[in-house]
């Protein structure tokens, strides 16, 4: 989704309208966050003025609809411009029929097509509310909105459309659209809130990063890709350098030698040096890539081993792999399910020798088997090497742990049971830090001259909370005597420690003989 188009229909005579910017704010804020390149489009409905100017050919039948920004890259005016709906449109509207501000928005995409690259995402917004007006023909815009490629994706904000059953007059009306557009789905307000609300990463479209064969021996290969299962986030994909009020600035690198004369030196006059004791031993372009590895591609087995034998603290990678037959071939897909399968049959893994790309390092990894009712593939985690590994000696236990002490740590453990709190998944928990980077960022980005907020974990993610840990934890208290010792060192600022205030130096200062002083003493 590197460039997507996006239109937002707002109905601004919707009593929902403070609603529906506080969802567009969130909303555009993850997108001009993650995505700086999409364009965005606003069509505002039920304005008691016409403006479509920005559409090419027959546009007379259009009555009290505005583009007031067409398809264009998004900023911060675009904010400003959305925050101040609800006091230029808030009385000043009608209402009237949304499906030709629909129409609207479906040509902007087939006029813009022919300025454009390739967009990956089309996306069309409506916020209204329960009274907004959908005519019963809805069928040609919801035939325009198919035929568009990519495939538009529609999104209705405001009423509540979830018990269908029930639906009448305008609200049935809205509910036969969605279902109309192939690509159609009805949020509540409440519902868009919560979505848009925490922060989400990026989304990266599947790429194999290896695209090869899995030898296993015996001349036997399984051909397979493999994909990227987990990646750690970055922190700074979206963090530039720009002056103190948002300019651009750029960058302009200078080298200089160490010495009297600070010369300058040529970047392509430099070499890559490794210390050697207090020098620097240049290597030389040719050097390195005499030093590089040299190695074919390949994905290779080396062993099999019991899963026992390889110990958790062993799985080191910071990525997780998925390795999958190619989409095309069902004959290696087959091959590759009943190696899977036997592998997980015998509670046995796979250890392999892993060359991404020609003349680069190989890794040793391990591969788990992965089967489900629908398919099976394997799992690829990297294993370290003899120099990853770091020894670290512990000290042996002072005294083992009583009964009493095992019983009251087992019942800790049994009252936080995850299991019995369905409803809290860790792994759709988002890092706080990442949380707190895009909300101050999304803050100063809409409040230039207000302090950021104040930081709250809670607002993150909801911890689960166990009934009756409170006392099993003050059980554990007693049997393990835990106490709280307050420290004695008292601290002091450096005022106090420096104040020469109510000090009587007769009394500090120890009158010593001259007899007592010696020269060690002086030295």
């Amino acid at each position: 989704m590197s460039k997507s188009k996006i239109v937002l229909v707002v109905d601004v005579s919707s009593t929902a309208l403070q609603a529906a910017v506080s969802v567009m704010t969130q909303y555009l804020s993850h997108r001009l966050y993650n995505y700086p390149e999409n364009q965005i489009a606003v069509v505002l409905v039920g304005t008691n003025n016409t403006d479509v100017s920005h559409l090419t050919g027959k546009s007379d039948h259009f009555n009290n609809i505005v583009i007031s920004k067409p398809l264009l890259a998004g900023d911060k005016s675009l904010f400003d411009f959305i925050q101040d709906l609800p006091e230029k449109y808030g009385s000043d509207n009608v209402r009237v029929d949304l499906i030709p501000a629909l129409e609207v928005a479906a040509r902007l995409f087939h006029q813009e097509k022919a300025k454009t690259h390739w967009m990956s995402e089309n996306r069309i917004m409506l916020f209204t509310d329960e009274n907004g007006v959908i005519s019963s023909n809805i069928s040609y815009v919801a035939k325009e909105m198919n035929v568009i490629k990519p495939q538009i994706i529609f999104k209705l904000i405001g009423p509540d459309l979830e018990d269908s059953q029930n639906l009448s007059g305008n609200l049935k009306e809205m509910y036969n659209l969605c279902a109309e557009v192939e690509q159609g789905e009805a949020l509540s307000t409440e519902d868009a809130l919560t979505i848009t609300r925490l922060y989400k990463t990026k989304k990266v479209r599947q790429t194999p990063t290896f695209k090869g064969c899995l030898e296993i021996g015996g001349g036997t290969k399984f051909p397979v890709h493999i994909v990227t299962k987990i990646i750690p986030t970055s922190h700074q994909q979206s963090l530039k350098m720009c002056g103190s009020t948002g300019e651009t600035v750029v960058r302009d690198r200078v080298y200089h030698l160490k010495d009297e004369n600070q010369t300058q030196i040529d970047p392509d006059c430099m070499n890559k040096g490794y210390r050697y004791g207090k020098t620097y031993i240049p290597i030389s372009k040719v050097d390195a890539s005499l030093m590089s590895m040299e190695s074919e591609k390949e994905l290779a087995l080396i062993c099999t081993t019991k899963r026992s034998n390889i110990r958790r603290e062993e799985l080191c990678g910071k990525h997780a792999y998925s390795v999958i037959p190619p989409p095309s071939d069902s004959t290696g897909g087959t091959g590759l399910a009943a190696f899977a399968t036997a592998l997980r049959d015998l509670d046995m893994v796979a250890v392999c020798r892993y060359v991404k790309k020609n003349d680069t390092a190989p890794k040793l990894c391990c591969l788990f088997p992965n089967v489900k009712s629908y398919c099976a593939t394997l799992m690829m985690i990297d294993l370290p090497f003899s120099n990853d590994i770091k020894k670290a000696k512990f000290p042996k236990l002072r005294s083992e742990p009583l009964p009493e002490q095992i019983s009251a740590i087992d019942k800790l453990i049994d009252n936080m049971d995850l299991s019995t709190k369905p409803e809290f998944k860790p792994s759709e928990i988002g890092d706080p830090s990442i949380q707190r980077r895009y909300q101050c960022v999304a803050h100063r980005a809409l409040h230039p001259d207000k302090p950021l907020p104040e930081m709250d974990a809670a607002n993150f993610f909801n911890t689960p909370k166990f009934e009756g840990v409170e006392d099993v934890a003050k059980e554990c208290n007693q049997v393990f005597n835990i106490k709280i010792v307050e420290s004695k060192i008292k601290k002091r600022t450096a005022g106090e420690m420096f104040s020469t205030d109510n000090v009587d130096f007769k009394t500090e200062i120890k009158k010593i003989k001259k007899e007592d002083i010696s020269f060690e003493d002086l030295l």
